[in-house]
């Protein structure tokens, strides 16, 4: 059985695509020696090396010879030029692009032909990175932060296309590439626009897709797209759901051994919850919303554009910053770990939320208790002299830790004190600080804030007592 060169996925059959992944499996084997490699093409581009292959064409990195830069060269395969149809679409990616001015969107530099039509090319940015499809096969399960990362700037490439009155029609993992830019990590590249729909035609446009021809990839596609109906930005935005979808479980939502069947089921079915597909993963409930949105298969039920779908998942960030959620800290596997090794219900989507008494049962496998500090072995005053409780042993002062504590010691005893927050346990390789878990504000470890503010002044004054007769004994000494 054959498997996807880029996901990895068993493919039965002979599918066009990838049903993991949706990476293209229409690839030719290399051949011995590329003719156009070490050409150069409209006396500006000099072919160096062919990146990849799909269906309509090959794509060749190529050094423009005037800019002094790498370029990346789409050529469509000879087989296809005497196709006036194939010609003409290949020729509406090239004006679509162009219409696009968007870092997030790729920039095309020329389009022109050689050899008597024989060779038709297209010139654009070179981008070095992994595609969608390969990053969640390589790294999944990926962070919810990072996933609203990648998503929002895939939004703002959607919103630079709609705008322009562009509708992709194409949108998958595989057209979709990350890289490091700089400082900034998965800088985002929404490409092929090679059947994109221009929605405000010229006088001389003249459509390319017949009724009752469908184009696209199957498993992407909108229930409108698959029946043939007329399309707006909505589509595109089904096509994002899906995506969404596929990046939180590392599945489709809709799967099956033909196209047809595929797209079958999106028009007719609805795709199983994502906590429910992969329980071994835990997003919050408020992400899976956004997918569950973004499916609907009306589409006056879904984002009216990707500017919403933007909002919706930057206020998804602010919710979770805000109830100090540990998913923007953890993996989506170690939160459902965590979850599991405490006893809680698994809900693959819920906020982790932990009561005061899990977290006791956390700090006492770390031999702490509530509101305990852990002690230092060296350096300023042990947490003992410090302590909230007034019985607890004091421990004896050494020089070096009375010079270390020198600024605490001259804090007057009639100081008031301020509430002091409970540190957590030691950070082990199976649990993080319960603090940075907790939901919930600190002062619940206390709740009784009076009692606790006047033992902790006496434990000061303790503390000072010590510190000065410490000092006294090593200069009299």
């Amino acid at each position: 059985m054959a498997a996807c060169p880029k996901c990895q996925r068993p493919i039965e059959g002979r599918p066009n695509f990838c049903p993991g992944c949706g990476a293209s499996l229409t690839f030719a084997a290399p051949s011995a020696h590329d003719p156009l490699i070490g050409r150069t093409i409209a006396n500006d581009f000099k072919v160096e090396a062919l990146v990849g292959e799909g269906a309509m064409g090959k794509v060749y990195r190529a050094h423009h010879l005037q800019l002094k830069k790498h370029v990346a060269l789409k050529v469509l395969r000879p087989g296809l030029v005497s196709d006036a149809t194939v010609v003409k679409r290949f020729e509406r990616e090239a004006q679509a692009a162009s219409r696009l001015n968007h870092p997030n969107c790729i920039s095309i530099f020329g389009f022109g032909q050689e050899d008597n039509g024989e060779l038709l090319w297209m010139a654009m940015e070179f981008i070095q990175g992994r595609d969608l499809g390969t990053i969640i096969a390589e790294d999944a399960p990926i962070p919810t932060a990072r996933i609203v990362n990648i998503i929002a700037q895939v939004c703002d490439a959607l919103d630079e296309a709609h705008s322009a009155n562009v509708i992709h029609r194409d949108l998958k993992p595989a057209n979709i590439v990350c890289f490091n830019h700089r400082r900034t990590q998965d800088f985002v590249k929404v490409l092929d626009f090679g059947i994109a729909k221009i929605t405000d035609p010229g006088a001389d446009y003249v459509p390319l897709t017949r009724d009752g021809i469908v184009c696209g990839t199957p498993a992407y596609m909108s229930p409108e797209q698959v029946q043939g109906f007329e399309l707006d930005q909505r589509s595109d935005l089904f096509s994002l759901g899906i995506i969404l979808y596929q990046t939180i479980t590392g599945m489709l939502p809709f799967h099956a051994e033909s196209a047809v069947e595929v797209a079958t089921k999106i028009v007719i079915e609805e795709p199983a919850p994502p906590s429910r597909v992969r329980p071994e993963w835990s997003y919050p409930a408020e992400l899976e919303a956004i997918v569950t949105k973004l499916l609907r298969k009306r589409k006056e039920d879904r984002f009216a554009n990707a500017n919403e779908v933007k909002k919706a998942l930057e206020a998804c960030i602010e919710t979770l910053k805000a109830r100090q959620d540990v998913s923007l800290e953890m993996s989506p596997d170690e939160v459902a770990d965590l979850l599991a090794s405490q006893d809680a219900p698994m809900e693959g989507a819920a906020t982790l939320q932990l009561s005061t008494d899990m977290i006791a049962r956390a700090m006492a496998a770390d031999g702490l208790t509530m509101g305990q500090r852990p002690r230092a072995a060296t350096g300023p005053l042990p947490s003992a002299a410090l302590s909230n409780d007034p019985t607890a042993p004091t421990t004896p002062v050494t020089p070096a830790q009375v010079a270390a504590s020198a600024p605490a010691a001259a804090l007057p005893a009639s100081a008031p004190s301020a509430p002091t927050t409970p540190m957590a346990a030691p950070t082990s390789a199976a649990r993080r600080e319960p603090s940075a878990l907790m939901s919930g504000p600190t002062t619940a470890f206390n709740p009784d804030v009076g009692t606790r503010n006047r033992d902790l002044a006496v434990a000061v004054g303790v503390g000072l007592v010590v510190v000065v007769g410490g000092a006294l004994f090593y200069f009299f000494k």
